[in-house]
């Protein structure tokens, strides 16, 4: 099971008029929690659960306040205070020691199943969305915009899942993919050569291409990739792929990693006849962070690591391969 909310309403669309079903939002925390304000999750009326807002130790609780707001047809909030003795929470034996509240809300035809589907849309094409929720006691109600008045209303912002470009089809780069995958990122891998690339090898990829690196400039998941790995294993191909970047730069893109040592990058780049000041972020170059191991299964966590750290911004004391110059 994947947890962003885009996979979990691509899992829920088909199913939205087979079962009632529950959004539970997190809209506030204090102290230790496992999940923080804006995690969301949906519960049908069997108890199947896509996503979760706790490690599992809240949810079946959850499912009781659940068949409540079914039972009314309105909205509820809960909240588990884990430092209270006499608190639900407490009882369950959980040990976070924070408070969480949630919103419990009914989603249905009658409430235009809280724009969950115009969501998913925004996040298919490739846009964050301002949801904002309705707090009021009564019928569930929410928007897909800021509203002028912010009391009652839990308002925050939804972003469609990380995109990874590979460029380079090897064997290699088939661990990097499908890490990638596992943690809903949607993962786009592109080799001019034939015999890379290839879809029945990448089955995690959301797209597998043979486009020539000159023509990427004008292919969605150039424009859309928030991580660029280089991994070619040929200098001359990883120059194209440079020298692309440099001259049509993606507005997107947060990280960009070049596989191999230091004077390979110096290669690739005099290869490509720029500085890495061209570039417009800062190439990361060896690829990824010193871990250990040398089988492409370390090397994909290794650079998938240093590529989620990058676009989540979290600072770590290994990040010194990322070279402007």
């Amino acid at each position: 099971m994947k947890h962003h909310l885009y996979h979990i309403l691509r899992d829920w669309i088909s199913q939205k008029d087979d079962y009632k079903w529950i959004l539970v939002t997190v809209i506030g925390t204090r102290g230790s929690s496992y999940r923080k304000a804006g995690a969301m999750m949906l519960f049908n009326d069997t108890g199947k659960q896509m996503g979760m807002v706790s490690g599992g130790c809240l949810e079946s609780d959850i499912f009781h306040h659940a068949r409540k707001c079914w039972l009314k047809g309105h909205s509820k909030q809960v909240t588990y205070d884990m430092q209270e003795e006499g608190d639900i929470a407490w009882r369950l034996g959980i040990g976070c020691g924070g408070e969480v509240t949630l919103l419990l809300q009914p989603v249905n035809a009658e409430n235009n199943y809280l724009h969950l589907p115009e969501v998913l849309e925004r996040m298919q094409a490739n846009q964050p969305v301002d949801y904002a929720q309705s707090l009021r006691p009564g019928p569930a109600a929410s928007l897909i915009t800021r509203p002028e008045q912010k009391e009652d209303w839990f308002v925050h912002r939804l972003t469609p899942p990380s995109t990874l470009l590979i460029l380079g089809g090897g064997i290699d780069a088939i661990p990097l993919c499908d890490i990638a995958a596992r943690i809903g990122w949607r993962v786009a891998v592109n080799d001019p050569r034939a015999r890379y690339a290839r879809s029945q090898d990448f089955l995690s990829a959301t797209y597998t291409g043979e486009s020539e690196i000159e023509d990427l400039a004008c292919n969605q998941w150039y424009q859309q990739a928030n991580a660029i790995v280089l991994m070619h294993h040929q200098v001359d191909l990883d120059a194209k792929a440079v020298a692309l970047i440099a001259r049509h730069p993606n507005a997107a893109l947060q990280y960009l990693a070049l596989l191999g040592p230091v004077h390979r990058y110096k290669r690739v780049l005099k290869s490509a006849k720029l500085q890495a000041s061209a570039l417009p972020v800062p190439i990361c170059a060896p690829a990824g962070f010193p871990i250990g191991g040398e089988l492409p299964e370390s090397i994909a966590l290794s650079i998938l690591s240093q590529a989620h750290a990058t676009l989540y911004e979290q600072q770590t004391h290994s990040q010194n391969s990322c070279r402007f110059a």
